[in-house]
Formats: C-alpha cells, sequence, structure tokens
C-alpha cells in the first residue's frame, strides 16, 4: 500500500505521515494488534484500525465499564474510491467490532472538511455526536474542525 499511501490526496487526512518506507513499516507494525486491511484482488486497498476503548465511568464502575467501546477508522486506495468500498469496510470495521469484540459502541471521527469520510460515517449508521471548533492541529498549519460519529451495538442490530 505504501505506493498510493504517500499520496498527496490520500495524507491530506492520514494522521501518519511516513517519509519512508522504512517508517512506514515500522508504524505499521506497531500497530498491528488493531490493524485490519481490506484486499481486493490479493492487494490491500484499505487499511483500518478496530481500537478497543474503556468507556468513561465513575470509578467505582470502571471494570463494568472496561472494553466497552471501540474507535475505528481506515483509509481506502484512490484507485478503488468510488465503488462503495470505503462504505462496506467501515460497515464490516463496525460490524467486527459489535458482533466480534462485543463492544456496545462504535465511535470514529474525522476532520470536518473530509467530506468523503463524513459521508461513510453517515452511509454505515453512525450519528453525528459533535463538532469541535478548531480542535484539530491539520499538518498544513491550520486548525481545523474536527467531528465525531457514534453508533451504538443496539441500533446495529
Amino acid at each position: 500500500m505504501w505506493p498510493w499511501y504517500r499520496l498527496p490526496e490520500v495524507q491530506e487526512w492520514t494522521t501518519t505521515l511516513s517519509p519512508t518506507l522504512a517508517d512506514h513499516q515500522e508504524w505499521w507494525d506497531r500497530t498491528l494488534d488493531t490493524c485490519v486491511v481490506g484486499l481486493r484482488d490479493g492487494r490491500i486497498v484499505a487499511p483500518g484500525k478496530i481500537e478497543r476503548q474503556d468507556a468513561w465511568s465513575q470509578a467505582d464502575m470502571r471494570e463494568q465499564a472496561a472494553g466497552q467501546q471501540a474507535e475505528i477508522g481506515w483509509v481506502l486506495d484512490p484507485a478503488v474510491q468510488g465503488r462503495g468500498l470505503g462504505t462496506a469496510f467501515a460497515a464490516a470495521l463496525r460490524d467486527i467490532a459489535v458482533d466480534g469484540l462485543g463492544v456496545r459502541r462504535v465511535e470514529a471521527s474525522c476532520f470536518a472538511e473530509n467530506l468523503a469520510s463524513r459521508r461513510v460515517m453517515e452511509k454505515i449508521g453512525m450519528r453525528l455526536e459533535g463538532t469541535f471548533r478548531e480542535e484539530s492541529l491539520h499538518r498544513s498549519g491550520r486548525w481545523l474542525d474536527g467531528m465525531s460519529y457514534a453508533q451504538l451495538a443496539s441500533e446495529v442490530r
């Protein structure tokens, strides 16, 4: 995925910018425990993450809140965009979190200007829970609005 992952149109919205292939590989090696990939014709076209998290709780409920939610995220090869694969992949990540990990809540976030990610989240049934004014520092040096979406497991089934 290195050839397409480093394209400017991909890097516009990703959280990790690796200057070399070695740096890119090292970063992915560190995230393998939360990584899921989408394949098409034997080629990675979508890396994603499912990161199990503890829900916020009062101190005496911490044990029951442990691992009850997950954050999902994804990147799609520009060569396969516009075919519904990003939506299918994001839905699969959500379903793995809900059905595979048994979490009760799934979250995803993006820069507000990332319209493609926002559309994907909305298409899979996630609801906008917040827009946070200038809370995200973009590598362009601009402070951008961030958006947070979520869906409960009970809304997926």
